[in-house]
């Protein structure tokens, strides 16, 4: 897991094993820490008072995950540490990929890419949720449940037979969207917030059935990941405000990457085949394209 650490002459990204202790994480700081502060609403462990046996516990079992933001206090009985004399923090440039979460400026919400490939929808899914590029197994988690259920997942849905497209979607060169997302979501029970940078909204699968959300980033023909801070990509629609910001901080990038450019209308414009120039209008004729083909570059049609 990874945790953000700051206080009085700190601030650092630590890097833990997912069953570290409170310990492993004090070890890593390497100050005599008084006090612990964390979540929302905000929690406060005084280790100079709380049970000696505490500090064996395990974060997660004290409520503590990774992405978390961890403010600590240094003991005042460590006369080892002073603080440094106070320096103006420089200002942070933002990227056009980048987007102030709260207005705060400590806090940013940030594009980070996948492999642009027929799987970028499985690569966007995978790194939020795993942060390892799980794309296969995706692929055969959904084709597994549409031929547990060829009722719900029947022709008219999928646009084609059952099996056939229980074999077609285990192909690295098929494009992926609303069906997969959804698939995905009930299987690993975390619900997927889609961010249309066209459309300047958010489709929230499975919203109402988990908390625990990530945000993958749309611009017409291909996905990306949403993180915060660079490295956190779960977020809890009950942590308040935070959740609420974070979205808020999705639709205003969405909204600036669309004046730059960086948004693509399907229905509207015409996609391009940079290998044999071919054009096609919306997702499902490149899809087609390049299942036929195996042609995987395209662009918009200027």
């Amino acid at each position: 897991m990874k945790l953000k650490v700051t206080g009085p002459g700190i601030n650092q990204i630590v890097t833990l094993k997912q069953d570290a202790t409170l310990n492993d994480l004090i070890d890593h700081i390497d100050i005599d820490v008084k006090t612990l502060r964390f979540g929302y609403p905000p929690q406060r462990i005084n280790l100079q008072e709380e049970d000696t046996s505490l500090i064996q516990t395990q974060l997660d079992e004290l409520g503590i995950n990774s992405g978390e933001k961890i403010t600590i206090e240094p003991s005042d009985s460590d006369e080892s540490f002073s603080l440094p004399p106070p320096q103006p923090k420089p200002k942070r440039v933002l990227k056009s990929t980048e987007m102030s979460i709260g207005g705060s400026g400590e806090d940013v919400l940030s594009v980070h890419p996948v492999p642009d490939d027929n799987s970028c929808l499985f690569h966007a899914i995978a790194y939020g949720i795993f942060k390892q590029d799980n794309v296969r197994d995706l692929r055969e988690m959904v084709s597994k449940e549409v031929l547990s259920n060829p009722i719900k997942f029947n022709d008219a849905i999928l646009d084609k037979p059952n099996k056939e497209y229980a074999q077609w979607i285990l192909r690295m060169e098929s494009w992926g969207g609303a069906i997969e997302i959804g698939i995905i979501s009930d299987a690993l029970s975390v619900a997927i917030y889609v961010v249309d940078i066209d459309a300047v909204k958010i489709e929230k699968f499975n919203e109402d059935k988990f908390d625990s959300y990530i945000l993958i980033l749309f611009n017409g023909i291909h996905y990306d990941s949403l993180t915060m801070n660079e490295f956190k990509t779960v977020f809890d629609k009950k942590n308040q405000p935070e959740s609420d910001d974070v979205l808020t901080a999705a639709l205003q990038l969405a909204s600036n990457l669309k004046q730059t450019g960086y948004s693509f209308n399907t229905h509207k414009a015409q996609i391009k085949c940079n290998t044999c120039q071919m054009t096609f209008v919306g997702e499902r004729e490149v899809a087609r394209h390049a299942e036929s083909t195996g042609h995987v570059d395209f662009g918009q049609n200027k």
